[in-house]
């Protein structure tokens, strides 16, 4: 989606492009994501250009997946020698025997996306250039640590060029690499269009705000996905496909003589919300999406006699935030990937808040993650005022009482959900947890908890509850 910083490329760029091109810092984290390759090459067909891949970029990114093949092979190896000793049969799961035939397998995958993926093959002379740039130390090389380098990226970005015939305007780089802006400027080029894979979609298309309908199929297939497993980040059937999200041991806190083994998300428990949703011209919809799901871990804990134990668990409350493209046929989404192939999660249970009224605040904050709200910020400010209501585009109208409870609870938020004769309410509590904080100084650590029934019935956090329960109301889940 486009933003201030990455605003859409003029229109004379757009209508005359002919490649974007991927460099190895244009996916998450240097990784080869051959489902978002093959997704951005689609959109190219259909918009008539093409994906550029230099073959740099390709042995780089084939050599980064031979460095992980590596460190997961070490990590199994240490798990079949203790089967081994324990006298188990030990699974033979690895296709691939050596570095070699990793990075083979690599460059074939995506060679294999010809003729929408095109490999732009590095010419002998730009490469005898690009040794010398690292040697000599010109732009873009440089030297880290008494290393010299910057040959891979000096070749890429010359084959490019004269790929392109020189022609800034007919190519859009993907990615942020500064290194890449001193090569132009050192050549005596303009600066070139680098766009990172998150902003590309808004940059490229015309985006407009969807009609009610698209908005709703989003939701509806969203809501069909809850109770669903996730397994390297798919659903069972791959028709949901989030990005990858970071460092998942950071999810585990209550790990102190515990030694982790491996943390995945797991299944998806609630959509607690929607919103920037966009659609293209060619009716390709993007929304950034909040959702709660489980994680599972599973390790080794140290036993009271010293000795390891196997040990596995869930933790049931991870919020994740992601932006999705959903694919839409007869006004129906068939399936959602990650648009950039990158999502943030973070652990939602269990806050606490310094105050009663930021733990107010921060409540009502989330119902602007609700779809569908026809009023504009003056009726969130009154919500904050302790009173207030949001009408929505489907019929149904949220009000908010706020009751002082003077003491414990400190408030009770009530919500209530109506459409025509019906109606539903849900009370959410502030109350101070006392176990939070050290009895000679109570002041010094927050302690003001929200809590609500729905959060109990389905194991939900109480700051996401009304989101969550709103949401399941107006795209009930046995419907789906």
């Amino acid at each position: 989606m486009a933003s201030r910083n990455h605003p859409p490329l003029p229109e004379s760029v757009r209508h005359g492009l002919r490649a974007i091109v991927f460099d190895t810092n244009s996916f998450p984290r240097g990784g080869l994501d051959l489902g978002l390759l093959r997704e951005w090459a689609q959109r190219a067909v259909d918009d008539g250009f093409e994906v550029w891949v230099p073959e740099p970029v390709l042995w780089e990114l084939a050599e980064h997946a031979a460095t992980s093949w590596e460190e997961w092979r070490t990590s199994t190896n240490r798990a079949r020698k203790s089967m081994q000793a324990a006298g188990l049969k030990i699974p033979s799961d690895d296709p691939y025997s050596s570095r070699l035939e990793v990075m083979a397998a690599v460059d074939a995958s995506v060679r294999s996306l010809a003729p929408s993926v095109r490999i732009i093959a590095l010419d002998g002379d730009l490469a005898v250039e690009a040794i010398r740039d690292q040697v000599q130390i010109r732009p873009p090389a440089d030297k880290k640590s008494e290393v010299k380098t910057g040959a891979a990226d000096s070749a890429w970005i010359r084959q490019v060029l004269r790929a392109a015939d020189n022609d800034i305007d007919s190519f859009v780089i993907v990615g942020a690499d500064a290194d890449v802006y001193d090569a132009f400027r050192g050549w005596g080029f303009p600066k070139p269009h680098m766009v990172p894979l998150y902003a590309l979609q808004g940059t490229l298309f015309v985006l407009e705000t969807p009609s009610d309908e698209i908005k709703d199929a989003l939701v509806r297939f969203l809501q069909g996905v809850v109770g669903q497993p996730l397994e390297a980040g798919h659903t069972p059937d791959e028709d949901l496909t989030l990005g990858q999200v970071g460092v998942l041991t950071e999810l585990v806190d209550e790990w102190e003589d515990d030694q982790i083994r491996d943390v995945e998300l797991g299944r998806i428990r609630a959509v607690v919300g929607v919103n920037e949703v966009k659609i293209s011209r060619r009716g390709l919809a993007t929304a950034q999406v909040f959702l709660l799901l489980e994680a599972e871990y599973s390790g080794w804990r140290i036993g009271e006699d010293g000795t390891l134990v196997a040990h596995s668990s869930n933790i049931p409350q991870i919020l994740v935030r992601d932006v999705l493209s959903f694919t839409l046929d007869g006004g129906a989404v068939t399936r959602a990937r990650s648009e950039t192939g990158l999502a943030i999660a973070h652990r939602a249970g269990n806050h606490a808040y310094s105050d009663p009224s930021d733990a107010l605040f921060e409540l009502i904050d989330t119902l602007r993650l609700i779809p569908g709200a026809e009023g504009d910020e003056e009726d969130l400010e009154l919500m904050v005022g302790d009173r207030g209501s949001i009408t929505y585009s489907n019929g149904f109208e949220l009000a908010l009482e706020v009751e002082d409870g003077g003491g414990d609870p400190h408030w009770t938020a009530t919500f209530t959900l109506s459409k025509k004769e019906w109606s539903a309410t849900l009370e959410v509590r502030c109350e101070w947890d006392s176990l939070r904080v050290p009895y000679e100084d109570p002041d010094m650590f927050p302690a003001y908890v929200l809590t609500s029934d729905e959060a109990y019935d389905r194991n939900i956090p109480a700051e996401w509850a009304p989101a969550a329960w709103v949401i399941n109301h107006m795209w009930p889940l046995e419907l789906m």
